[in-house]
């Protein structure tokens, strides 16, 4: 009777020996990449990317002033610039949780974040020698509560898709596009008449490309544009109405390795945010800010240190039109500094971050999160 594999065992010597050629030039074929996606995966390793896709990743933008648009990292740019998905080298899952645990001057005291990534690389499935292509998604969720002599809640959550090609040899281009819903509630311990309910729901699109200076250098842009819908309440249920939100948003950003192990970054960001809540509220929200980060790899792939600074500058104004809602102004600026630190355990990655700022703000944050 036939036995072994696929019955070789019954085989005359000489066939069992083309069967077991055969087999092993199949799989060789099956398992070995082609020669122009080799060439191209040496290509990406060797111009866009740097020492930022082997560092731990935990918590780098925060810790370095917000930076990051300009930075081709493959999954963790999800939801900063889609074009960085144009390098993705198949390590595309990612489970992250964060935790805020000290007091700021303004609002919130507690943060709690989960993050849920990944990406696919169509080149993978389908080996065609020519520009890498890669799709990914994100769902994110944060929850932020408390403040002083203040009930106050926040909740967030995104879903988002992303596209990222390799263009041309010296350029990445990505979409996004994701759906978001919140809600944001505070009231007054000592008045408990006075509160503001706030609940958002939309969609956002934003168009990203990457463009390499130099071997050690790129450059980032990112357009977005994001609308919804607005409910608010502003005090009473009768003072309530259901509105619209319009945002609009456009980032510069350049990475630069020097020597082996030190990466430099510098943003430059535009946001305006408008809204309008028939018979209750408009309201108008410009802001921009610069940011600078640098990362040391002092154990290269297991552990960095990162710092950063940054100033941004937001002017307000609205128009209350109902009757327990007034009109204002104003224009801040302030300045921050950034810090923390990342270290690569395999496969997990734990990042700690602290800005502290002149406007009396003070947040860390402790990530951790595993990819494979």
């Amino acid at each position: 009777m036939p036995g072994g594999f696929f019955g070789i065992t019954t085989m005359t010597p000489a066939v069992r020996q083309f069967c077991r050629t055969f087999l092993f030039l199949v799989l060789a074929v099956l398992l070995t990449p082609d020669a122009g996606a080799a060439e191209a995966d040496e290509f990406y390793v060797n111009t866009y990317r740097s020492i930022a896709t082997v560092s731990p990743k935990g918590s780098r933008s925060m810790a370095m002033g917000g930076t990051g648009r300009g930075l081709a990292d493959g999954v963790p740019s999800l939801g900063v610039n889609p074009a960085a998905l144009g390098v993705f080298d198949g390590k595309g899952a990612e489970v992250g949780l964060g935790y805020d645990w000290l007091a700021d001057g303004n609002d919130n005291t507690d943060q709690i974040s989960f993050r849920l990534g990944g990406a696919i690389s169509l080149e993978r499935w389908k080996p065609s020698g020519g520009f890498n292509q890669a799709i990914g998604g994100l769902l994110e969720t944060k929850s932020y509560s408390g403040a002083a002599g203040v009930d106050m809640n926040r909740n967030q959550t995104g879903v988002l898709m992303a596209y990222g090609l390799h263009l041309l040899d010296n350029l990445l281009g990505g979409v996004s596009v994701a759906l978001y819903d919140g809600k944001w509630t505070s009231r007054q311990q000592a008045d408990s008449a006075f509160y503001l309910d706030r609940k958002f729901t939309g969609g956002d699109f934003r168009l990203g490309t990457l463009y390499r200076l130099s071997d050690a250098t790129t450059i980032g842009g990112v357009l977005g544009y994001a609308t919804g819908s607005l409910r608010e309440k502003a005090q009473y249920a009768a003072n309530a109405g259901t509105g619209s939100l319009d945002r609009y948003s456009l980032g510069v950003g350049v990475a630069h390795q020097f020597r082996e192990n030190t990466l430099l970054l510098g943003d430059l960001w535009y946001d305006r945010m408008k809204s309008d809540v028939p018979s209750v509220l408009k309201e108008d929200n410009k802001s921009w800010g610069l940011s600078l980060g640098v990362e040391q790899n002092v154990i290269p792939e297991v552990m960095a240190l990162r710092g950063g600074l940054y100033y941004d500058r937001a002017s307000y104004s609205s128009d209350g039109t109902g009757t327990f809602v007034s009109g204002g102004s104003f224009s801040k600026g302030r300045f921050g500094l950034t810090a923390g630190i990342g270290v690569k355990l395999y496969p997990f990655d734990l990042g700690y971050s602290l800005d502290v700022n002149s406007g009396g703000d003070v947040k860390n944050l402790l990530e951790v999160s595993a990819e494979w």
